[in-house]
């Protein structure tokens, strides 16, 4: 398959993949000979005014991306694309759809998401049409109910994303839709968990997130469900009969009202659970039964200590404990080698202790927010780790850095704002896979030459320092995107330079350094001159002061004692 993507002008060069020529269109029609190899084009947040009318000669083209552009219509000639099967209209400024489109007999996937459609009926009859959709997305449209038309005539719908409207009820009709596999539903105004939802013996992903839903019941429960998501609802509770199926691999109910959780052992197949932003208060030891748990999100459920079973959860990868009441670091979780991410921001930590080497799978680690009294080394033996953060935002700040921090080679972020630094360790240089660096709002007053060898930095926040100056070694990072010196009092470059940003700044630097060469240059060239004339203070001590040979200066003698008057004769 061959594959286009436009640039911004619609009649320049395209980027073919898979051919080693480039393709030059000049608006239309497209080159006879190529137009029956392309099957994919991608003209996606290219800035487009208008409707790309070269593509609509490529008769045989499966899929077409025009989203994220600034489109008022769509051309009645898209129905010459007889063969199109997806396109991707969203994020645009469409206005109405033409009836042509309803001719597309082929397409099977359709966004018209995010547009100021002025007729949702004149929309309704057009897709109506397209009775072979399989894909259907209309979020963030406005909408305040399911248009009748999806479920009276897109019988073969296997995923409709409604999220982002103003939905208060799901229609009993979705029955219809004995095909359907995925429903996004979130961010809408449902107060009841949609009971029609159940009856679909397909379906599989349900997402029913950021809405008002008050309760779910066991009749609402499908056999088929593997994916559900019913976050930011109001649910008190969860029916056991959720759990009877045993078919479920992702449970997120974070953000409700539950104070305690059903009998979860038959989730044998359960990999993901978040039962963050609950009044738990103590960890649930049926979660631990869950054995082939990989992801598990408890953040603020007002933890003071973990359940000893918490070991059984080898198969953890991704633990995040944030903002409970952890005042030691729980040794079950030293069990979880295959831990890979794990999150202990606001706590009341004050020791890492050593025997965390064991997480030597750990990539990334939160501690920020809680009281250390100095910086826990210990972590510095977390050879994978490749994001730490160490913001302070609340608990105790750190006033230095260790210089085995360097031991983090594969470090590719690093967080420590909000801290007391008042300097960086020189080592912090022998992290060469550091991308990120995060130091603002501390007190650095200087920052360290070998900055210069962190050479895949991308972004390094300093603003809310102490800076006046910066080492000229910086002008050396050539992959520099994001520099912010805000709120120092810096007086090389000056303000008005950083506030320019990375790229201002480094040639500030460069042109700092090419001024100090030439400086140089001229004073070794005078110095030069000066000892070749035997002048100044830079003459060769061994050498008489003049110009001339010493053949030519001879000393003269005194006059008096130290020479001879001549014999004066007496007679």
């Amino acid at each position: 398959m061959m594959a286009v993507r436009f640039s911004s002008d619609v009649s320049c060069r395209l980027e073919v993949e898979g051919r080693n020529s480039a393709m030059k269109v000049e608006g239309s029609p497209w080159p006879q000979q190529d137009s029956g190899n392309v099957l994919y084009i991608d003209c996606s947040y290219r800035s487009l005014g208008s409707f790309p009318l070269c593509v609509l000669n490529l008769e045989h083209l499966e899929e077409l991306h025009v989203e994220g552009n600034f489109l008022c219509s769509i051309p009645s000639s898209i129905s010459r694309l007889r063969n199109l099967r997806s396109l991707y209209l969203h994020d645009n400024l469409l206005s109405d759809v033409c009836e042509e489109l309803g001719q597309l007999s082929q397409l099977h996937s359709l966004d018209l998401s995010n547009n100021p459609l002025k007729c949702l009926e004149q929309m309704q009859n057009v897709v109506s049409r397209l009775r072979g959709l399989r894909e259907l997305r209309l979020y963030k449209l406005g909408l305040t109910d399911i248009l009748d038309f999806i479920c009276k005539n897109l019988f073969r719908l296997e995923i409709l994303s409604l999220s982002e409207n103003a939905l208060t009820s799901v229609p009993s009709e979705i029955s219809n839709l004995l095909f359907l596999r995925e429903i996004y539903l979130k961010n809408n105004l449902l107060q009841g968990f949609p009971a029609e939802l159940g009856k679909l013996p397909c379906l599989e992903i349900i997402d029913v997130e950021q809405n008002q839903i008050a309760s779910l019941s066991s009749e609402d429960c499908g056999p088929s469900w593997r994916k559900l998501f019913v976050a930011c609802n109001k649910l008190p509770s969860l029916p056991q009969s959720l759990c009877e199926f045993g078919h479920l691999t992702v449970l997120e109910a974070s953000s409700n009202a539950l104070t305690q959780l059903p009998c979860l052992s038959a989730l044998t197949s359960l990999a993901e659970l978040g039962l963050s932003n609950n009044s738990l208060a103590e960890f649930p030891p049926r979660v631990c039964k869950l054995t082939s748990l990989q992801v598990l999100y408890m953040k603020n459920v007002c933890l003071k200590e973990l359940h000893p079973s918490l070991v059984d959860l080898q198969a953890l990868c991704v633990l995040d404990l944030s903002q409970n009441l952890l005042t030691e670091f729980p040794a079950e979780i030293l069990s979880l080698v295959n831990l890979e991410e794990l999150s202990l921001d606001d706590n009341q930590l004050d020791v890492i202790p050593e025997g965390v080497r064991s997480l030597s799978k750990l990539k990334t680690l939160g501690l920020s927010g809680n009281q250390f009294s100095a910086f826990p080394s210990a972590i510095c033996e977390l050879r994978q780790l490749e994001k730490l953060y160490l913001g302070q935002d609340q608990g105790k700040m750190f006033t230095s850095l260790p210089q085995t921090i360097s031991q983090l080679t594969k470090l590719r972020e690093f967080y420590m704002e909000n801290n007391d630094l008042v300097g960086l360790p020189d080592s912090l240089g022998k992290m060469q896979k550091l991308q990120v660096l995060d130091l603002h709002n501390n007190k650095l007053q200087v920052l360290p030459k070998s900055i210069a060898s962190l050479k895949g930095l991308k972004r390094i926040h300093l603003h809310a320092n102490n800076l006046s100056t910066l080492p000229v070694e910086m002008s050396k990072l050539p992959n520099l995107l994001i520099l912010t010196l805000a709120e120092n009092p810096m007086t090389d470059p000056l303000p008005e330079v950083c506030e320019q940003g990375a790229t201002a700044v480094i040639c500030y630097l460069k042109e700092r350094i090419r001024r100090v060469d030439k400086t140089l240059k001229i004073q070794a060239w005078w110095r030069g001159i000066m000892v070749r004339r035997k002048l100044g203070p830079h003459r060769d001590p061994g050498m008489p002061r003049g110009g001339k040979d010493s053949k030519d200066s001879k000393d003269k003698a005194p006059k008096g004692k130290d020479k001879k008057a001549p014999h004066k004769k007496t007679g």
